[in-house]
């Protein structure tokens, strides 16, 4: 069966190679074949663009049918290219367009970076790093795996050379972003399942191109030794990391620029994504020979971090409505062409290949899914993955454009590669007719759908909306006697059952849970004000977000245990943290220090200043909503929740202005103008969208509004609000000392200002500096024989801090040091002090009688 099987493929491969045009191309100094599965006429740009305009909208047409078709849309497209290849014979008009095929160079310079880039600046950074484990476990050691028992199964069943069956399975065993992501959008998966899966296929289509490139040059060069093997893993790093660099060199760089220029034009921010998104492909490919796809994963969440959440949310909405559309013409022709590619006569002739392939494949598949997700997630202490989210990953490995494209590269000097190309499409479409046209009922009986109490409660909230905007508008018509009370009724009774029977009774902890969340969305509609006029910026927006999607997370029994902002030190607290302590511990960093500190004290006012406008929200929310039924002891538990809130985040800016006062009152002032500019061109502009205000007042008044803005005061007013030399004499250490030296040690110490939790040094740090306590409380801790942090002392205001550090130019801190409130030290360096010892007696005598004492 096998020899006929060959002698089949061998007839089709021969024909199907006749219409085959081969390309050569030269990428700095590397030749490689692209090879094209069009024929070889050259078509007018006219008729490419005719023909492309004919093929969306059929794939429009397509796409206003599949709620009525019940299929993915990712489907219906590929079957929508089947059937015009396949009647284009008999239509002069379908002719022409049944010459569009896929191509290599189509997909990974057009397709392939702006479907990436879009689906990687759409998702949510912070969800993925807190995934990042299981993501990466899965897209590196089981893409390898997988790649090793696809190839064994091929090489097995089908005899062929074993590194030529590796090769197919480092093509098929990634799962294609482009046909997953669409997918998972069309049906509204949960959210962590669809971090995983979308995580995975960004990620491993990488290491699925940058391996196969690795097996194919083995190949060509016929080396398989030991030697070639470590090459191969060092380039396979170095290829991968290499991607990462590239796309966060260039996503930092237009992050930064697009939010310089973003009150001059709104289209450049657009422009300045789409260049964002082919600069770092093409870049990465062609000038530094290192993976592409990575290189534009990792430029959309750096552009996503550092140019786009720093915008407003009319500009953010423009450029993810602007991406959108891309995508969706991307998405439309690419699964087109797919379809247009497949020759179901071909591949029919040697099905029996085709399914022992796709065995291995879903094998493969499953041995990669079901080891390694538990085997993460017990060993990192992660959240468990459901079996049925696992099931979901399993089956929902589609296969699509990318497997095809990276199958044309194969040199046609290879024997198999006819066998490989018709493989490949036979896995690719009896993954996506198959596994995608599955997904949706899969999904319903593993119940993965259902609603959750929390969800069920939303579902009320929704109907609560829905009736009161239907009562709202028919009461409107009532009263202007253009609907009758008995119509009106009617209309009532017709419409009370649109949602009634997906909402059922629910109990009174659902009821609280739900005005909880009546809460929570009431804070988020607040932050997303605030953050439109500007009055807090994203790092403030994300924290909050993260925020209310862990109290969405809470019952309102758990709620009142809540006492902070965060209830947990998430991933992004510690990496502050640690960047705190590189900045302390480097002396030649301290001016970067001082400014990431007074950065973090303005986001604190920005913060806290926010917290009691959201916190205002919810009490008026909680206040306003009926709640019969509704025992008023545990309805008092959510709101005493909130106005704890209040009052802690109320103490907190009180403190910050006591201790501050001409900053905060300078930078509230600066805030709140800022602010206020941006509040009045939002109603400005939304007054012009209606016509109540002319083009020519909108835009003269517009444009002296942006003025405004962008010649706001600068902040003059700083952190360091004490003499350094005042603080010197008050300290032992240096009381009664000379004038000129008090003078000339004040010259040396640099003002450093904490938040209540930072560490200003741990035990057993090296000691470079002694630190003088100006304002504030700071808290001493020393480990115990069990390496439990035992509390020392509280010191306060005019303490001496790490004296130990002019004991030795290599002693240790014999302590950890916290910030209990807002604290501002005077810092000095050892060095500095033992080099004025020297040309001081009396400094160098008390120098000497604090390491006796000490």
């Amino acid at each position: 069966m096998i020899a006929c099987s060959r002698l089949v493929l061998s007839r089709a491969t021969g024909q199907f190679q006749a219409c085959m045009h081969k390309s050569l191309a030269t990428v700095r100094g590397h030749n490689f074949l692209s090879y094209r599965l069009t024929c070889a006429t050259v078509m007018p740009l006219a008729e490419i663009i005719l023909i492309t305009a004919v093929l969306l909208i059929l794939a429009m047409i397509v796409a206003g049918l599949r709620r009525q078709l019940l299929l993915p849309y990712t489907v219906l497209l590929v079957l929508l290219g089947m059937l015009v290849d396949q009647v284009s014979p008999y239509f002069a008009v379908a002719e022409q367009v049944s010459k569009f095929h896929i191509t290599t160079e189509i997909v990974f310079f057009l397709f392939l970076p702006a479907l990436i880039f879009e689906s990687a600046l759409s998702l949510d950074a912070r969800a993925l790093l807190m995934n990042i484990i299981p993501i990466l476990v899965l897209a590196i050691p089981g893409m390898l795996v997988s790649t090793f028992l696809v190839g064994t199964g091929v090489w097995y069943s089908l005899q062929i050379h074993f590194m030529s069956a590796l090769l197919f399975g480092a093509l098929i065993s990634a799962t294609d972003p482009v046909a997953v992501i669409e997918l998972f959008k069309e049906l509204g998966a949960p959210r962590r399942l669809t971090v995983l899966v979308e995580g995975e296929s960004l990620m491993n289509d990488a290491t699925a191109i940058v391996l196969f490139n690795l097996l194919l040059a083995l190949i060509v060069k016929g080396e398989f030794s030991a030697a070639a093997a470590n090459d191969a893993v060092f380039d396979f790093f170095r290829v991968f990391v290499g991607g990462i660099l590239v796309g966060a060199m260039i996503g930092m760089l237009l992050g930064e620029l697009m939010s310089k220029l973003h009150s001059v034009n709104p289209s450049i921010l657009i422009v300045l994504s789409l260049t964002a998104a082919y600069a770092s492909f093409i870049v990465a490919e062609h000038e530094f020979q290192v993976s592409g796809v990575m290189s534009v994963l990792t430029a959309a969440i750096c552009l996503n971090i550092f140019g786009v959440n720093r915008l407003t949310l009319e500009a953010t909405k423009n450029i993810h409505a602007t991406w959108d559309f891309i995508v969706l013409i991307c998405n439309s022709l690419l699964f087109i062409l797919i379809g247009l590619s497949v020759e179901p006569v071909t591949l029919f002739a040697y099905w029996q290949p085709v399914l022992t392939v796709v065995a291995a494949v879903f094998i493969a598949r499953a041995v990669s899914v079901y080891l390694f997700v538990p085997l993460t997630t017990r060993g990192f202490a992660l959240p468990k993955v459901s079996l049925g989210d696992q099931h979901i990953m399993w089956w929902g490995g589609l296969k699509g454009g990318l497997a095809i494209a990276i199958v044309m590269t194969i040199p046609e000097s290879m024997p198999e590669r006819g066998w490989l190309i018709e493989l490949t499409l036979g896995v690719v479409l009896i993954s996506l007719l198959v596994s995608g046209s599955t997904l949706r009922p899969l999904i319903r009986w593993l119940k993965i759908d259902a609603l959750n109490d929390d969800e069920k409660a939303e579902l009320e909230q929704c109907k609560v909306v829905v009736d009161t905007a239907i009562n709202s508008i028919l009461h409107d018509f009532s009263n202007l006697n253009l609907l009758g009370r008995e119509m009106q009724k009617s209309i009532k009774q017709r419409l009370a059952l649109t949602l009634t029977h997906d909402v059922g009774h629910l109990s009174e902890e659902q009821r609280l849970n739900q005005i909880h969340l009546q809460a929570l969305q009431a804070e988020e509609d607040e932050l997303e004000y605030l953050y439109e006029i500007g009055l807090v910026n994203y790092y403030v927006y994300a924290t909050f977000k993260d925020i209310i999607r862990r109290d969405r997370e809470l019952s309102f029994i758990d709620l009142q245990n809540a006492r902070h902002d965060v209830g947990f030190e998430n991933i992004f607290l510690r990496m502050e943290n640690r960047v705190i302590d590189f900045l302390v511990k480097k002396d030649w960093l301290h001016g970067l220090l001082v400014r990431y500190q007074n950065m973090r004290f303005a986001n604190q006012v920005r913060h806290d200043i926010a917290g009691i406008l959201m916190a205002h929200a919810a009490l008026k929310a909680i206040k306003n909503d009926r709640h019969q039924g509704i025992d008023e002891k545990k309805l008092a538990v959510i709101k005493a929740v909130y106005q704890r809130r209040l009052s802690r985040r109320q103490s907190k800016l009180k403190s910050f202005a006591n201790n501050y006062p001409e900053y905060f009152q300078q930078y509230q002032s600066l805030l709140f103008l800022q602010a206020a500019l941006r509040h009045a061109m939002k109603l400005l502009a939304k007054d012009n969208a209606v016509g109540k205000i002319s083009n020519k007042v909108y835009a003269r008044v517009q444009c002296r509004l942006q003025e405004a803005v962008r010649h706001l005061p600068v902040m003059k007013a700083s952190l360091s609000l004490y003499r350094r030399d005042t603080w010197l004499a008050q300290v032992p250490l240096f009381t009664g000392l000379p004038e000129a030296l008090l003078q000339e040690l004040a010259r040396y110490c640099r003002y450093i200002n904490f938040l209540p939790g930072d560490t200003v040094f741990h035990e057993n740090d090296k000691g470079y500096a002694l630190y003088i306590l100006v304002k504030g409380r700071v808290d001493v801790y020393r480990k115990d024989e069990h390496g439990v942090d035992r509390h020392l002392a509280e010191l306060r205001e005019g303490s001496l801090i790490g004296v130990h550090a002019l004991l030795a130019e290599q002693s240790r801190r014999s302590a950890t040091v916290k910030a209990k409130t807002y604290i501002t030290l005077l810092k000095l360096t050892a060095a500095d002090v033992l080099r004025l010892a020297k040309e001081s007696p009396e400094l160098e005598r008390r120098l000497r009688q604090a390491d006796l004492m000490l």
